[in-house]
């Protein structure tokens, strides 16, 4: 009894054999539930214990049962800390039941358990937003429950089974998970092997493939309607799910191999391409911009990886590469979801859009409060890993990088859980596995620009054309917004080193910061700036105080100036950069922008090997000797040996067929492609793809005659 002075010890115990004795003195389940209990306790039950917490925990207990820390009355919707009075009782629970514990069977932390959890039964703590009630109480309960249930009085049982009524099935994607799982933990204390059953079918209905919430045909995730939600709902649905596998493995209720199946296919086509040397890309991480997040999903996810070697040990291998970033190498258009990413061993980019069809970003329980535009054409260079880490509270949220916004002096507006679209369904983007080119036709609040990018052989090219507004604010396009880290070099006609705490006006041809370059050319009117930022994390999510931090910013835009009319702007992010590569791009690119205009933006590689087109409408490109459509598309061309390979798409995802007309005598053996010769020209007709797949890109191996 060295963890409590003989006083309390013996008030303790005295009153654990008075006010508990009639508990129950064991736990029987029937020989179909046996296993699945088992599996429960083990679960609950692994992993090392931590003595000295532990002891804290129970010294700062105080004779109510409660914590002085925690706020028991707080009503903040999201982060809600009197659920930290629910975890800290599991973990006294698990101390108690787990053998070698030093707490193991101890009857002075007994008489502790029952002193919180009658704390917490008695008072019925409630949050405001219904997701603690229904889900996340229930939730951190259950477990305690099931732990303590042989030392429990059927008053405590009853009491707590009242508070688990409360999750139902229901609902869809990750929430559904969520319900179901907590039914089926309540149906376990009461040995309802029905119900058990029909928790377990409900959380295996939404391991599935489908264009409602949940993983989508692409291999992303929706919440929330059709949202982007990898590292939010997306990657609790991982964890849930492997956790449900674990506890459901040789039992009645085990998932079969059709659903471990879509599960591996998520992670290993959707999860696997969104982390970065142990960061979460931004636009993946939903509206959970919390401190630290973007490292912590990733760990997260690197954790899901590693217990799927052993869930799923015939695909072991692949989980073990998924783990290492520089692995995956490629580009993935996400259709579902509007979103592009490219990644090589040295850089990771990505472009994250919205439309009619996909929301941009949400706000809720007070989090996310600046995202305004997190989905306006975000883009992302990730080299270091560090570039963006936990710089939410420095960013001119009205600059995110890759947008092109309107800079009034009003603060924004602060988005509802329903999120936002814009009025455009022209956005999408093809990729044949190693390019890209993406678009978003973009309209919103009054202010139209096409913006196309073209990313191919370890360069993003940047396009912009259309650019109006009336509005009378100034309009400007974010290149970038990062942290300060070295120096920054500027080129216009002679090259210079930008000191501290600069701000200026130029017409650059290259500049180079932290091993990314930029290279304008046609120039233009751009601002950057080097300063030290105030910011704080309050403005972020009001869970966090009022507090100012300070951080070097760099942060480069170009200005379209007010009621822009037409305006256009270019640009090309280089990684992997150094002054001698950003001096021979000046000297001789490694490309030419054949046209950035409001019906056609078109790039094409030096070498001539390589071309994007994005047609607004039906159109005509010099480009491969002469590029013609008879309706609007986005297509990339790539010479090859014997030919061309052609990816292409529809961004409104309502076509059925396109027609692409070439230069040159062609055939081709992919069935969503016929052929005919007109006059030296191939005549293609295309048929693109549809259904759950509609926006995905159509790849054709064109071969000459």
């Amino acid at each position: 009894m060295q963890y409590f002075k003989k006083q309390f010890f013996l008030l303790l115990f005295f009153s654990t054999l008075v006010s508990f004795g009639f508990a129950q003195s064991k736990t029987d389940y029937p020989a179909d539930l046996a296993q699945l209990h088992q599996n429960i306790l083990n679960e609950l039950l692994g992993g090392p214990l931590g003595t000295d917490t532990l002891q804290a925990l129970v010294d700062r207990m105080n004779e109510q049962g409660a914590w002085p820390h925690i706020p028991y009355q707080s009503k903040q919707r999201g982060s809600w800390e009197p659920t930290l009075h629910l975890s800290y009782v599991q973990t006294m629970a698990k101390a108690w039941k787990k053998p070698g514990s030093n707490f193991y069977n101890n009857p002075i932390l007994l008489a502790k358990i029952h002193f919180a959890l009658n704390y917490w039964l008695g008072n019925d703590f409630q949050c405001p937003n219904w997701w603690y009630p229904e889900i996340g109480v229930p939730m951190q309960l259950a477990p305690t429950l099931i732990l303590m249930e042989s030392e429990l009085s059927p008053e405590q049982m009853a009491k707590g089974i009242k508070i688990l009524d409360r999750s139902k099935i229901g609902m869809t994607g990750q929430n559904k998970v969520w319900q179901s799982g907590n039914v089926l933990m309540k149906s376990v204390i009461q040995r309802n092997s029905d119900m058990i059953r029909k928790a377990a079918n409900a959380i295996q209905e939404e391991m599935k493939v489908s264009l409602g919430e949940g993983i989508q045909p692409d291999g992303s995730f929706h919440q929330h309607g059709p949202q982007i939600q990898f590292g939010n709902y997306g990657l609790a649905y991982v964890g849930d799910m492997i956790k449900w596998i674990r506890l459901l493995r040789n039992t009645p209720f085990y998932f079969d191999e059709s659903k471990m199946s879509i599960l591996r296919n998520y992670l290993i086509d959707g999860q696997q391409w969104i982390t970065w040397k142990n960061q979460m890309d931004i636009s993946a991480c939903g509206r959970q911009l919390f401190l630290n997040a973007q490292t912590g999903k990733a760990r997260s996810l690197a954790r899901n990886f590693s217990q799927m070697e052993t869930l799923d040990p015939d695909n072991g291998n692949a989980y073990k590469r998924a783990n290492q970033y520089e692995n995956l190498i490629g580009s993935k258009h996400f259709w579902r979801s509007d979103f592009q990413v490219k990644r090589t061993p040295d850089y990771y980019f990505s472009v994250k859009m919205c439309s009619e069809r996909v929301i941009g970003a949400e706000s809720c329980n007070s989090e996310n409060l600046q995202g305004f535009y997190m989905g306006d054409g975000a883009t992302y260079l990730y080299q270091s890993g560090k570039e963006y880490e936990n710089i939410f509270p420095y960013w001119d949220w009205k600059k995110i990088p890759g947008t092109t916004t309107q800079q009034d002096d009003k603060e924004l507006p602060v988005l509802t859980a329903s999120g936002y679209r814009i009025k455009s369904d022209f956005v999408g983007g093809v990729s044949d596995g190693k390019n890209g080119v993406t678009v978003m036709d973009y309209n919103r609040n009054g202010l139209s620009a096409k913006k196309a990018w073209f990313i191919f052989n370890d360069h993003i090219v940047c396009l912009g054309a259309g650019i109006t507004a009336e509005s009378g604010i100034p309009v400007t396009t974010s290149v970038n917004q990062s942290f300060l880290n070295g120096e920054v070099i500027v080129k216009t006609q002679t090259e210079k080193t930008l000191p501290a705490e600069s701000s200026e006006t130029i017409v650059p041809k290259w500049i180079l910061h932290d091993h990314a370059g930029y290279y304008f050319p046609e120039g233009g009117n751009l601002k950057l700036e080097t300063k030290t930022v105030t910011g704080s994390w309050h403005a972020v999510a009001a869970m966090y105080k009022d507090e100012p931090i300070k951080s070097g910013i760099f942060k480069l835009w170009f200005e379209h100036g007010s009621n822009p009319n037409d305006q256009s702007y270019a640009y090309c992010v280089v990684p992997k950069a150094t002054k001698a590569k950003m001096q021979q791009m000046e000297t001789k690119p490694s490309f030419r922008i054949v046209k950035n205009e409001h019906n056609i933006q078109a790039v094409i590689s030096s070498d001539q090997k390589w071309g994007g087109m994005v047609f607004y409408q039906a159109g005509k490109t010099e480009l491969f000797g002469g590029i013609e459509t008879n309706q609007p598309c986005v297509l990339m061309v790539k010479k090859e040996k014997n030919g061309l390979s052609v990816s292409i798409s529809d961004p409104t995802q309502k076509r059925g067929q396109i027609q692409v007309t070439l230069k040159g005598n062609y055939q081709s053996t992919n069935p969503a492609c016929s052929v005919s010769s007109s006059q030296g020209n191939s005549i293609l007709t295309v048929s693109l793809s549809k259904g759950d797949e509609a926006g995905k890109t159509v790849s054709i191996e064109l071969v000459k005659k």
